[in-house]
């Protein structure tokens, strides 16, 4: 019998922290935080991480007497891929399923729960300095264009201004000579795995959205986005994702604050839409608007 598991996702600011905790509190669920930023420590405020206890024993934060994993494990400046993440999440769905409790996935980054789920073999292409160096002499929209070229699909759902992912996505398309979507190859899933998204009206997201970062601001996201500038620059990897681009842009003087906050504003819009992109392909997933409806289906499922 294949092991259950419990995804629950949506685009950014749709409540998946709170929903996922509030759930876990009523099966027993220890969670297991799908979010490419949330792993880096130190950046807190403008990833929207959930803060409580460190469990220094279990390698986990305890937020509402709920344990959460997958939050503050690499530093900014180290690299944590899709593959990276694939294996840790086994080895802990195995651990919490071992001590009785159910895993629940949550979090925003589609293409690591699918990962995990679809059970992809993740091999990377190799890369290439020289070709590297071309294209880092290329403008977004450049790079942008030639992606779009290479893999159309692709294009739908990849962050456009992050020039980091858009050169790696152009290198692995030309050295493989297929498209960067389609690298994966999908072996038979380890789990049983039922998937509930958020569902909010695109008005009432993106009024959420806007609020959510006016409370950032006011929390402190750019001494944030300041510190870690200071300890990293804005060059690693980690740093190239929504809010920190922009406020960097800041700190180099390149833009004002209020313009930078805006554009934080606007490209998580944009990243709020590829993301139900990304979730509306797959069949499989139930859209859920209420905490009793997501309770329903889960109560089914673990029957």
């Amino acid at each position: 019998m294949k092991q259950k598991l419990i995804a629950i996702c949506g685009p950014t600011s749709s409540g998946k922290s709170s929903l996922g905790i509030k759930l876990a509190k009523k099966i027993g669920a220890e969670i297991i935080s799908v979010d490419s930023r949330q792993i880096y420590r130190g950046m807190d405020i403008v990833t929207g991480k959930e803060i409580g206890e460190w469990d220094g024993e279990r390698e986990a934060m305890i937020v509402e007497g709920v344990v959460h994993f997958g939050l503050d494990i690499a530093n900014p400046d180290e690299d944590f891929s899709a593959a990276d993440f694939k294996g840790y999440a086994e080895k802990k769905s195995e651990e919490i399923a071992a001590r009785g409790n159910v895993p629940m996935l949550v979090g925003g980054t589609g293409f690591w729960l699918q990962a995990l789920i679809d059970n992809f073999d993740l091999t990377e292409a190799n890369k290439d300095e020289e070709l590297r160096a071309k294209l880092e002499t290329m403008s977004l929209e450049e790079l942008a264009e030639a992606y779009k070229e290479l893999d159309p699909e692709g294009f739908e759902t990849i962050d456009t201004k992050n020039k980091r992912r858009l050169i790696r996505a152009v290198e692995v398309c030309k050295l493989t000579g297929k498209p960067f979507s389609k690298q994966q190859t999908v072996s038979e899933s380890n789990y049983d795995a039922l998937q509930l998204c958020i569902d909010v009206p695109k008005d009432v997201l993106y009024e959420r959205i806007n609020s959510r970062i006016d409370v950032m601001v006011g929390m402190g996201l750019l001494d944030e986005v300041q510190s870690l500038y200071e300890q990293y620059g804005c060059e690693v990897p980690s740093m190239t994702g929504i809010g920190y681009r922009q406020v960097c842009k800041y700190i180099d003087g390149l833009t004002t604050f209020e313009d930078a906050i805006e554009e934080m504003k606007k490209d998580s819009r944009h990243y709020a839409k590829r993301q139900v992109t990304w979730w509306k392909r797959d069949k499989r997933i139930v859209w859920v608007r209420s905490l009793e409806e997501a309770g329903g289906y889960i109560n089914k499922f673990l029957k």
